[in-house]
């Protein structure tokens, strides 16, 4: 599988971003500039007292500006770019198919948490220190022009308070990454208990599943003492660094006007310099220590976000023939499937029989991809090795149903046709050749909500999900005790619609009708 890397989806707002934030960031340095020298105007009278003072008022009309449009650029850049990776967080998720519950809640628990995340501290912030590194750029620039010994000390304490997070970056990035850990093993642990609340409450588990969560919650308690531990550190060592800077500029400036090295305005432009480097210079640190810390999130994302390329796999269009070869399977070291081989052909009927447990449903998944892991042998459709077909031309030509079908909380209608193009006529025609006619009316165009569904009994359930494959019209289905749920009347009528299909039909069924047994090539597990 090729690693799929993590893009930028929103470039053109990022740039504008960047732009914005670095005219800013200059017009930050150009302000003080203007007032020292309108000082030196005022004392010394060095220059037009009206044209700096005009200059000034400009720069600081600009300044407002700038900072506004700054804002509003990230922030509408954060809801475009949040937007997008929630979508395409949501799409991998889907191809990779069903998931357990523990997963779906560690799943949203990152869409709705870090992606957020994500954004502000890896994105945002990269952006963030391309500003503070200009302004301090342009700081250095400007104190070197008023005097060496100042540009020193500011700048020099500026550097040393950038260094402290690289110091603590490592321990950062793990109490991050542990932090986060114990948060999802809590969401999973708490998921799984409240899922089974009533099994907890007969088998009396409530204090066992008490204690389970306060352990789970003293752990995420204490790695977020650590996380925070380290936060205090950065920010306390960077502070200090801000108060010995500024006692060293007031100390020097006041001796360098003594000398008469420099003027009253150029202390006050170092001063003012000063404070506009301590922000840059303190939040680069706080910046680079986020950034540190988003990494492993934008580590998982790249993991989360990865999918199977089809692009460049070759389309079906029409299934001829589908080959096992010498299939085997096996998960945690027990052996599911041993060594199957059989050939499958068009428009002819098969039924898989087997005891429990035997592989028939795993066998299914399997030709269906929809099986986690990797097996042994190969499996062909019109010669082409599954790993090489584009599945979405693959879907389109299957009908797959399993025992237990899912109904989303949408419309009947919406349940079975799934955004297809299919005509009222031949909607309602299945509904009705499969018995469900009455559903027409009773739910109409009605969104299914949870108790409606509870409703449903498990024949019409699966009834809806033959539906759902039928007007598709497939060229091969695979069912796995799709009538297990049906009477016997209902189940035979359901089998002899199969039969008549002209499609090919893999069926795994352990309610065998003798009637209709000898229509179908017969495959034993």
């Amino acid at each position: 599988m090729k690693k799929q890397k993590i893009f930028l989806k929103n470039k053109q707002l990022l740039g504008f971003y960047l732009v914005v934030g670095v005219l800013f960031s200059v017009i930050s340095v150009v302000a003080p500039s203007i007032s020292g020298e309108l000082v030196n105007a005022v004392i010394y009278r060095q220059g037009d007292v009206k044209v700096y003072l005009f200059l000034l008022v400009l720069t600081y009309i600009l300044l407002l500006l700038f900072s506004i449009a700054d804002q509003y650029s990230f922030q509408y850049f954060q809801i475009k770019e949040k937007n997008a990776m929630r979508n395409e967080l949501f799409q991998a998720s889907l191809k990779r198919g069903n998931q357990e519950k523990e997963q779906i809640a560690a799943f949203t628990s990152f869409v709705n948490n870090d992606v957020p995340n994500i954004v502000e501290n890896y994105y945002g912030g990269t952006v963030d220190i391309i500003k503070c590194v200009c302004i301090i750029i342009c700081v250095a620039l400007e104190l070197f022009q008023i005097h060496w010994l100042l540009a020193v000390i500011i700048f020099g304490s500026s550097i040393l308070i950038i260094m402290i997070p690289n110091i603590m970056r490592g321990y950062a990035s793990k109490n991050r990454k542990n932090y986060g850990e114990a948060l999802e093993k809590f969401n999973a642990v708490q998921q799984s208990l409240l899922s089974g609340a009533e099994t907890v409450k007969v088998c009396l588990y409530r204090s066992n599943a008490k204690r389970m969560i306060e352990n789970k919650n003293n752990e995420i308690e204490k790695e977020e003492k650590r996380l925070r531990n380290c936060q205090v550190s950065v920010y306390g060592l960077a502070g200090g660094m801000q108060i010995l800077k500024r006692f060293l500029i007031l100390a020097v400036g006041v001796y360098l006007i003594y000398r008469n090295i420099i003027k009253v305005g150029g202390l006050l432009v170092a001063v003012q310099l000063a404070e506009v480097l301590a922000a840059p210079a303190e939040t680069l640190a706080y910046l680079l220590n986020a950034k540190n810390e988003a990494r492993p999130l934008v580590e998982k994302y790249e993991q989360l976000a990865e999918t199977e390329e089809d692009r460049g796999k070759t389309d079906i269009n029409d299934i001829e023939d589908i080959c096992v070869e010498h299939l085997s399977y096996g998960r945690n070291g027990v052996k599911i499937i041993k060594d199957v081989s059989f050939t499958f052909e068009k428009g002819r009927k098969y039924m898989l029989t087997g005891s429990s447990g035997s592989g028939k449903s795993t066998f299914l998944r399997l030709i269906g991809k929809l099986q986690e892991g990797t097996y042994q042998g190969n499996i062909r459709i019109n010669g082409i090795l599954l790993e090489e077909i584009n599945m979405d031309s693959l879907y389109g030509k299957m009908g797959i149903v399993f025992q237990e079908p899912y109904l989303f909380g949408f419309s009947l209608k919406e349940n079975i046709i799934m955004g297809r193009n299919v005509k009222d006529s031949d909607y309602e025609a299945i509904l009705k050749k499969l018995n469900l006619g009455y559903l027409l009316e009773r739910f109409s165009d009605v969104e299914l909500d949870t108790e409606m569904v509870a409703k449903l009994s498990g024949g019409e359930k699966q009834r809806i999900a033959l539906a759902r494959a039928m007007v598709g019209k497939p060229q091969v289905y695979l069912l796995d005790e799709i009538t297990s749920s049906l009477d016997e009347q209902n189940a035979r009528e359901m089998e002899e619609i199969l039969l008549a299909e002209d499609a090919m039909v893999l069926y795994v069924c352990h309610k065998i009708i003798p009637e209709l047994k000898g229509q179908y090539e017969m495959l034993t597990f």
